[in-house]
């Protein structure tokens, strides 16, 4: 089930989907006859790399992450502050985030029936991972995995909020470059604020 003699694969159409969820700004339009359309297949081809669309979607879904995972890596600093090297990381995020808006609706926001495969699975903790990585390093490793996790959960859940508030054209903030440094001075703030509290 790699690639048949028309050139159809799984890769291709993880490919085609993504290109088109982009293009169609979001997943109301994309569908299997589209995707096929845009492959130059017929929709029942598809059936034999995935058993449903919701099994695209997901693969889908896995294969952003790891999009953003590469630019999330690619575009932090090498530093010996470990601080400085989070804030970049956390910049990453949400410049990938707010330069692909339909990407992350599917990442967050899209609903998508059945269960992730154990491979996707594996890669929807991957950047949860590697945010309590970090934090835990900044902080010379003296915090608890426990108080990681939790500073991660929460700088998170306001980054989303923000990158939410943006997707949507619900923030007075009409630049790109503006949202992203007010996000970046407040999430430095509340990352300080966090790891000095006492609880």
């Amino acid at each position: 089930m790699g690639e048949n003699k028309k050139g159809v694969s799984r890769d291709l159409i993880i490919h085609t989907t993504l290109r088109l969820i982009e293009e169609k700004e979001g997943l109301k339009e994309v569908n299997l006859r589209g995707i096929a359309k845009e492959i130059k297949c017929a929709h029942t081809n598809l059936y034999n790399y995935f058993n449903s669309f919701d099994e695209i979607m997901w693969e889908s879904l896995g294969a952003v992450l790891l999009k953003m995972i590469h630019y999330v890596e690619s575009n932090t600093i090498s530093s010996d502050n470990d601080e400085e090297v989070l804030y970049s990381a956390l910049e990453a995020i949400v410049t990938f985030s707010v330069a692909h808006p339909w990407w992350y609706r599917l990442i967050w926001l899209e609903p998508i029936e059945g269960e992730p495969s154990p491979q996707i699975a594996e890669i929807l903790i991957r950047p949860a991972e590697g945010l309590n990585a970090s934090i835990k390093k900044a902080n010379g490793g003296v915090i608890t995995d426990e108080k990681a996790s939790s500073v991660a959960n929460i700088l998170y859940s306001y980054l989303h909020g923000e990158v939410c508030k943006w997707i949507n054209g619900r923030t007075p903030i009409s630049s790109k470059d503006e949202m992203i440094a007010t996000v970046m001075s407040n999430l430095k703030r509340l990352y300080t604020l966090l790891v000095n509290d006492p609880e």
